[in-house]
């Protein structure tokens, strides 16, 4: 009877091989704690006919030495399986092949008591329910169907069901964006999220001293059972220790170092985090306050992809609560801090980056330097120099493995971060736009462009061909202000891309645009009046004036919104105030705070009106991130547009101001910076100082 149930089992392990092509792992409940506790399946399609002949060929022997055929099955079923499974990003789902799975595993559990787990595993009922389960979820071709699923069987969900589902569901709906609006309303959903609110209690539990197949008890146990029990340890130990040669030449990833029901638990977070994100949905039962907290407590038990996939979901759903999401991600950026030594070892040993669908379970992926970038420039939380650095140079020197929309998250982050990457990523971006402009999205295009104008890097022609005649058709309204913004910063006023995009602006109202964009338009009109005033008067400039179009609301709404945003809705710092302070104390007469230019495009931060100097206190905003002293490229295009319309700049860094101790020194300092631009004791009738 046992064996005849065995046998059962094992011919519905193999037919769940056949059907399912997909990895799956899963998970089941204690019978002796209840508690949660994890192992994993991972069922691939490679190897299978091998794993059946040797599965069969040790069934046999130990046939032989009258040992119990119910476990040994079982344990057939179990040791021909190994754990898989895969976090998606905000662009793709990456999945890690079975093999490599096999080997992480494999290194990650010690051997004995992991042997002896599996066929404890197998021999629960539970165990066999949640594949089961599973296999049905993934089999679902719509987010309804999974609903129906979990309506009728969310009693029965462990953790990895629960995961599952939410991943399945966020893959779904992220194709089918139309049918969003009604999972929100859909009741089922809550269903859901009351069993992801009962599995929590299990992540990270430290379960390994409540296992009883690791407590001395069972060690006896099964120390005393006879030869034949002993005859199937020693099997085992050589089955594990084949499996660690057979793999010994693959390289090591951090996850290795990890518990592997720590790496799991890991996996289940961070899918679900992923799904939630991905559909841009905020679930209820303050689960992700639930979450955040699992991740403060554990965040030393995550390995690189499941980091980068939580942190990706925290920025993304930061409305959510924004202080509360800046939290987490500082953590998490910590905590990659901390991994940084031992990720650049995994990728040298591997010799070179992996791509996100051939990355090993635990393994470092581009995609997850294209995640964590993209996370910490939406959070606006500069990691620290060492790990922009690093990744940068990862990025940078295998950027053939990198999709293009990593390469552009990537650049992105370091334009909102004010981190120079470096000549050498920037000429890698500018080669990646032109000569893989089709891969591009017109987000990743605009992006690229934003990242390459902030930094002042010079667009060449064969750039701006490549990118002309496609990109203004595909773009949206944020893309087509950034485009035009980045081209104009630039000086690219007579690229015939900048005049598409033009084009394209002055056929749209002024609703689709956000304040930002308007902002943006205004701001590179401004520019290209600038340098048409500098050409020589004559036909030519007008010409040139009239050689793109502009939209009738640009000069209305978009200046409007330009002058509530950039010139009257400014708050004086305190650097500023004790810099005024005490030029006024110097008894110099009009000195104007805050002062707009005559043409009212730009605003002056201390004007000093009998001299036409324009005093700029610029704080470290106004200086690259990782080059201190190094003045950002906006700050040049402030001051050029100041020189333009006649006023002499006085640049007073924060660092120098600082270094000042008295309010003597300060007079003094001030005293040797005006003299640098020609302001002597002499022209001062009334004395300055």
């Amino acid at each position: 009877m046992f064996a005849f149930a065995a046998k059962k089992r094992a011919s519905a392990a193999f037919a769940l091989s056949r059907y399912e092509r997909e990895r799956i792992y899963c998970a089941f409940l204690s019978t002796s704690s209840g508690e949660l506790r994890r192992t994993s399946i991972g069922i691939g399609t490679s190897s299978f006919e091998n794993v059946r002949w040797r599965s069969r060929q040790r069934r046999r022997s130990r046939q032989r030495t009258a040992g119990d055929d119910d476990a040994i099955d079982s344990k057939r079923f179990c040791s021909s399986s190994s754990s898989s499974s895969s976090s998606s990003s905000s662009e793709s789902s990456s999945s890690s092949s079975s093999s490599s799975n096999r080997t992480n595993n494999s290194s990650a559990v010690s051997n004995n008591s992991s042997s002896r787990s599996r066929a404890r595993n197998a021999e629960d009922p539970n165990f066999f329910e949640a594949v089961r389960l599973n296999r049905e979820i993934c089999a679902f071709e719509s987010y309804d169907g999974i609903l129906t699923h979990v309506e009728e069987n969310s009693r029965k969900y462990n953790g990895v069901n629960v995961s599952t589902a939410w991943h399945r569901m966020g893959k779904k709906l992220t194709r089918d964006l139309k049918s969003f609006k009604e999972f929100k309303r859909d009741a089922r959903v809550l269903l859901l999220e009351e069993a992801t609110v009962r599995c929590m209690s299990g992540l990270f539990a430290g379960r390994e001293s409540s296992y009883p197949w690791k407590s001395a008890a069972f060690a006896d146990r099964n120390g005393s059972s006879g030869s034949s029990s002993n005859k199937s340890s020693n099997n085992d130990d050589i089955e594990v220790n084949s499996v660690q040669r057979r793999h010994e030449r693959r390289p090591t990833s951090v996850s290795s170092k990890l518990k592997a029901v720590d790496a799991f638990d890991a996996q289940n977070v961070g899918n679900i985090l992923w799904a939630c994100a991905a559909m841009m949905y905020t679930p209820r039962l303050q689960i992700l306050e639930k979450f955040a907290d699992i991740i403060e407590e554990n965040v030393d038990k995550l390995y690189p992809q499941a980091l980068s996939n939580s942190l990706w979901s925290f920025a993304r759903l930061k409305e959510w609560n924004v202080s509360r999401s800046k939290q987490v991600a500082e953590l998490l950026s910590q905590q990659a801090m901390r991994m940084l030594p031992e990720v650049v070892k995994d990728v040298e040993k591997a010799g070179g980056m992996y791509e996100a669908k051939d990355v090993p379970f635990g393994g470092f992926s581009t995609q997850a330097i294209g995640n964590t970038l993209w996370s910490v420039g939406a959070l606006r939380i500069h990691p620290g120099n060492m790990i922009m650095d690093e990744y940068l140079r990862l990025a940078t020197q295998y950027h053939d493995k990198f999709k293009t929309q990593e390469i552009s998250n990537s650049a992105w982050a370091c334009a909102m971060l004010q981190h120079h990457p470096g000549e050498l990523f920037l000429n890698v971006l500018s080669d990646t736009l032109a000569l893989r402009g089709d891969e591009c999205t017109s987000q990743a295009v605009s992006n690229s462009l934003l990242c390459l104008a902030t930094f002042g890097f010079k667009l060449n022609d064969s750039l701006l061909n490549a990118l002309s005649g496609k990109h203004a058709r595909r773009c949206n309204s944020q893309d087509m202000c950034n485009s035009i913004w980045s081209l104009a910063a630039v000086d690219a006023f007579d690229a015939p891309l900048y005049k598409e995009l033009w084009a394209r602006v002055s056929t749209m109202h002024h609703s689709e645009f956000v304040d930002e964009g308007l902002n943006m338009l205004y701001h590179a009109s401004i520019m290209h009046k600038d340098r048409d005033d500098e050409l020589l008067l004559g036909a030519n400039q007008i010409t040139q004036k009239k050689a793109h179009e502009e939209p009738r609301w640009l000069h209305t709404v978009a200046k409007k919104s330009y002058d509530n945003q950039t010139l009257h809705n400014v708050t004086l710092s305190a650097f500023h105030k004790h810099v005024s302070s005490q030029i006024r104390g110097a008894f110099i007469k009009n000195v104007a705070d805050e002062h707009i230019t005559e043409d009212g495009a730009m605003s002056i931060d201390i004007a000093l009106l009998d001299h036409k100097v324009a005093i700029e206190c610029d704080g470290p905003s106004h200086f690259e991130k990782n080059l201190e002293k190094s003045v950002t490229h906006k700050t040049i295009l402030r001051n050029r547009g100041l020189e333009r319309r006649g006023w002499r700049v006085l640049m007073i860094p924060y660092y120098e101001w600082r270094e000042v101790v008295s309010n003597d020194k300060h007079q003094k300092y001030l005293e040797d910076k005006l003299a640098t631009i020609g302001i002597t004791q002499r022209e001062n009738v009334l004395g300055l100082f």
